[in-house]
């Protein structure tokens, strides 16, 4: 029936406003993953499942063992950029205002877990990654850790973020400008899942946080240019600890970048990525 009744308002000459839903696309294939892997660095896996159209990556918790393997879930493009001296190319941003999106970190299958004296350290995170059309000009991680029984944060949940924005030098190579850390403590939410909203002011320049409906403001970082392309890399890190309660269990990381999905009031005039006003 809806189909008959576009085809009828079209035909007939009347204007139909149609919406287009503001995705990111975790198309990251096993052969891009293997190439990663094959450069050195830092070994990963594609999580699994990945969910395309919830934009939302699972991941099992396992032992991290000699050889440390990161669970990810991204896209292609992202995957793909060469270094940080060339600028991404992968998600279009649209708006010259302030443009936002938001990050759940699913934590509900280790929230009754009774802990004890267990040492766990277990970490989620999105790599965040803004280029205007010069250069890149603002990576973030944006993570979650449960922390039980470690010696640099008292047990508890935290949201952490590292950002960093860039500049060149007198040879034209890209550097680190300016440098923040946030560390902040949260309460496990009922469900068991974090929510954090980013939003980029294209204006000022600067970065806010949202987590869980506390707006904290801005972070002490200021690009140079506002930001045409982004791109998003949802890890899970596995455990420190090989007798971890939470080994087997699974954590999930999910990108929300329509409109219709968010759910934290943003300043006056804020977008998603793709232009649509929240």
């Amino acid at each position: 029936m809806n189909k008959i009744i576009l085809g009828l308002l079209i035909s007939s000459g009347i204007s139909v406003n149609t919406y287009a839903a503001c995705t990111y696309n975790f198309d990251v294939t096993q052969a891009q993953v293997d190439a990663k892997n094959a450069a050195a660095g830092r070994q990963i896996k594609l999580m699994s499942p990945i969910n395309i159209a919830e934009q939302k990556g699972t991941a099992t918790v396992t032992y991290i063992g000699n050889i440390p393997v990161d669970q990810v879930a991204t896209s292609n493009k992202m995957i793909s950029s060469p270094s940080i001296q060339t600028p991404l190319i992968d998600k279009s941003v649209v708006g010259n205002n302030i443009v936002a999106a938001e990050f759940i970190f699913d934590a509900s299958n280790l929230k009754n877990i009774v802990l004890g004296n267990s040492y766990e350290v277990q970490q989620m995170a999105f790599q965040i990654l803004g280029a205007s059309n010069l250069k890149n000009e603002i990576s973030l991680d944006l993570g979650y850790g449960l922390i039980n029984k470690d010696t640099s944060l008292a047990d508890g949940n935290y949201v952490t973020l590292t950002g960093v924005t860039t500049k060149r030098d007198t040879s034209g190579v890209v550097v680190a400008k300016e440098v923040d850390r946030k560390v902040i403590p949260v309460s496990m939410p009922t469900d068991g899942k974090f929510r954090v909203g980013l939003y980029f002011n294209q204006v000022s320049k600067q970065i806010g946080y949202i987590i869980n409906g506390t707006n904290y403001g801005y972070l002490n970082l200021v690009a140079e240019n506002a930001l045409k392309n982004i791109g998003f890399n949802g890890v899970a890190i596995q455990s420190p600890n090989p007798n971890s309660k939470f080994l087997g269990k699974t954590v999930s990381v999910q990108l929300v970048t329509d409109k219709s999905n968010m759910q934290f009031t943003y300043p006056t005039g804020s977008t998603d990525i793709c232009g649509s006003t929240i």
